[in-house]
């Protein structure tokens, strides 16, 4: 299945226990903290690899390739955005135009797969 290629990868502070949210989209929650998804048009900051409890170390693929909970049905090579709860779902041009495109599809599938992609969450921008 999918594997990481870890190209920058950040230590933040975990805001809530994320126990339950590996591979999932990660925001900046304050300074050094991050926390999951409240809404779509969050800003990424990465991809959770990990599994902290509350005020535990949470490291975040910023950069890189990784595994990706799926939202909904990606094909490999579109581009995907965070939804409220830090799923990946496919950025439908014309549409996605106040959501942060976090990267590309490289193994697609349907919702509640783990996919993977290429995570480019550095400065995202949005969708077009």
């Amino acid at each position: 299945m999918a594997n990481i290629k870890k190209v920058l990868t950040e230590t933040f502070i975990a805001a809530v226990a994320l126990t339950a949210y590996q591979y999932h989209g990660m925001k900046m929650s304050a300074n050094r903290t991050c926390t999951i998804f409240a809404a779509e048009t969050d800003v990424p900051v990465g991809v959770l690899q990990n599994t902290p409890g509350s005020g535990e170390e949470a490291e975040v693929l910023v950069i890189g390739r990784s595994p990706i909970v799926l939202g909904g049905t990606i094909v490999a090579g579109n581009p995907f955005y965070f939804d409220g709860s830090g799923h990946a779902i496919a950025s439908v041009a014309g549409t996605s135009t106040t959501k942060y495109v976090a990267g590309i599809c490289t193994i697609g599938g349907d919702i509640g797969e783990t996919g993977e992609a290429i995570i480019n969450c550095a400065a995202p921008g949005r969708g077009a």
